[in-house]
């Protein structure tokens, strides 16, 4: 038997969407409504009720870990998703390249993303060059999607007990990093992460990158904003816990760390990327091609997300008819849910009047030969709400695979 897990990042929605309902309420969907009248929904709080998940706790949280435990922070996932060196004792922090004027010496966040900039990959080899000899400090950085990127931070004496140089608004001057705890360690990581962020302006602000892009009148890319400083938790890998082997297909770089680190081989697909010009059908057809070798398949499909945080409603509920349309519409040309256990629901809640993550309870569906079909016919927050499945926390990916008969049984 296999098994499938399918999450749109975001996908979660309020009545506040649009006109009273919600952008999935809205959509047209009858691929995924045809599996809900096949399988049964429920309701999944991410973490617990009442709490507001991050993408890099809910995931963990799905994956069936409890992030109150193994949590450290999200730059080490970030690191090794984008395939980066990690070892026991680096710090890693998730980047963002940014546009910033120089004020009176401060430097003033402008566009936190930089106009979401493709470019990052060539500015990665001036952030390279940068010389932190002085410090007694050794570095590497890599950009990934967008404006994104992750930072490691080798040597001796270093914490991850710092504040982010990310002030996560615009308007104001970079922040300074602080230690969180009192030791020279947390003290020492501060002050070379406070130096770094300087350094990397001075090289960056003059990039011919850059000097193109202001000739385009585009936001320069001319700063970098480090967050979510973490050292890399010992987690037992599903793949492990269960004896199955598994795969992930996904474009950001955080989704495809969490899945490294339960083990599973992370798959390149073409076109698959973690935006809203990801190519949908491409991450069907290469899970239809994985199922053959892999017990497990994990794909993220990021766009909801996205245009939730952009506040905009009608593309999110566009991209979900195309997740409905491109994705499912290949992947059930070719799957044989008679041999297949699949699960499809989102990480979290982002409605698009808020921008934001929120702590609403996301709808999951369940198909496949040993779900019990409940009575609803219809994919949707309301509809999951009246599922058979009820309400829970999280581990959808120990429901999955029990669903398969994989895994050791606890007790006697």
């Amino acid at each position: 038997m296999k098994a499938i897990l399918i999450i749109a990042d975001g996908l979660g929605g309020r009545p506040t969407d649009l006109g009273g309902a919600t952008c999935l309420e809205r959509a047209h969907t009858p691929n995924l409504d045809r599996l809900a009248a096949q399988g049964a929904l429920g309701l999944m709080d991410p973490i617990r009720p009442g709490v507001r998940p991050g993408s890099d706790t809910s995931h963990l949280s799905i994956f069936g870990y409890d992030p109150f435990q193994v949590y450290t922070g999200r730059g080490a996932f970030e690191a090794l998703g984008i395939g980066m060196e990690v070892r026991g004792g680096d710090v890693c922090f998730r980047a963002n390249f940014a546009t910033v004027e120089e004020r009176d010496g401060e430097l003033i966040v402008v566009d936190r993303r930089a106009g979401r900039l493709a470019e990052g990959k060539e500015l990665e080899g001036a952030i390279n060059g940068i010389d932190l000899s002085d410090l007694g400090v050794e570095f590497s950085f890599r950009a990934s999607t967008e404006h994104r990127g992750a930072l490691v931070l080798r040597g001796e004496d270093l914490s991850a007990a710092v504040s982010d140089t990310d002030p996560h608004e615009t308007g104001v001057p970079i922040a300074q990093a602080r230690a969180l705890e009192e030791s020279q360690a947390a003290r020492r990581t501060a002050e070379i992460l406070n130096a770094f962020t300087r350094r990397a302006y001075e090289v960056l602000k003059g990039h011919p990158v850059n000097r193109r892009r202001a000739e385009q009148e585009k936001p320069p890319g001319n700063a970098l904003l480090l967050r979510g400083a973490a050292v890399m938790p010992h987690l037992t890998p599903v793949t492990e816990e269960y004896g199955v082997r598994g795969a992930c297909i996904a474009g950001g770089a955080l989704y495809k760390g969490v899945a490294r680190a339960a083990g599973l081989e992370v798959l390149v697909v073409p076109g698959a990327t973690g935006d809203l010009k990801t190519d949908l059908a491409a991450k069907a057809k290469a899970a239809l091609d994985a199922l053959s070798d892999y017990d497990f398949l994990f794909v993220h499909i990021k766009g909801p997300d996205n245009a939730s945080h952009d506040r905009d409603a009608e593309a999110k509920k566009g991209f979900i008819e195309r997740i409905d349309r491109e994705f499912f519409g290949t992947l059930l040309g070719g799957l044989d849910l008679s041999r297949v256990h699949l699960c499809f629901s989102g990480d979290h809640t982002t409605p698009p009047a808020t921008g934001e993550h929120t702590a609403d309870p996301v709808p999951v569906l369940f198909c496949g030969p040993a779900i019990r079909p409940d009575r609803t016919d219809r994919f949707s927050e309301r509809a999951a709400g009246e599922g058979g499945l009820g309400r829970f926390s999280g581990r959808l990916v120990p429901q999955l695979l029990s669903y398969c008969d994989f895994g050791p049984k606890f007790g006697a």
